[in-house]
């Protein structure tokens, strides 16, 4: 993580209240590793790594999600201010929660990855 921090690429907001830490979100310009290169990567930034406790539950969004959206506005305001129109978060095909979230802050699924071992 503390490399990470080091690259000017990338902002990390973190939400915390009355001194106690409630979550953090990181934004970037997303690479070829994110999605094909056929797309434009330059309008798309990514948030890989975004968590807070109104959706640490998988199947139970606490207080409407607010501080949550909070910290997912800040995100994107950042990538906006890099060029980015577009943004892509990374959430877990089973994570209810932080599903309902993405969706009422206007996100739809855009990308499924398979896996077989």
């Amino acid at each position: 993580m503390t490399f990470s921090l080091a690259l000017t690429d990338r902002d990390l907001f973190v939400s915390e209240s009355d001194g106690a830490f409630e979550g953090y979100i990181i934004s970037q310009p997303v690479t070829p590793l994110h999605i094909p290169r056929s797309h434009d990567l330059s309008l798309t930034g990514i948030i890989d790594d975004y968590f807070h406790g109104d959706f640490e539950e998988p199947g139970e969004l606490k207080n409407g999600g607010k501080g949550a959206v909070d910290l997912l506005r800040a995100a994107e305001q950042a990538l906006q201010g890099r060029g980015c129109d577009n943004a892509l978060v990374v959430c877990p095909a089973a994570w209810k929660s932080k599903i309902q979230l993405l969706e009422s802050a206007g996100y739809k699924n855009a990308i499924t990855w398979f896996i077989k071992r």
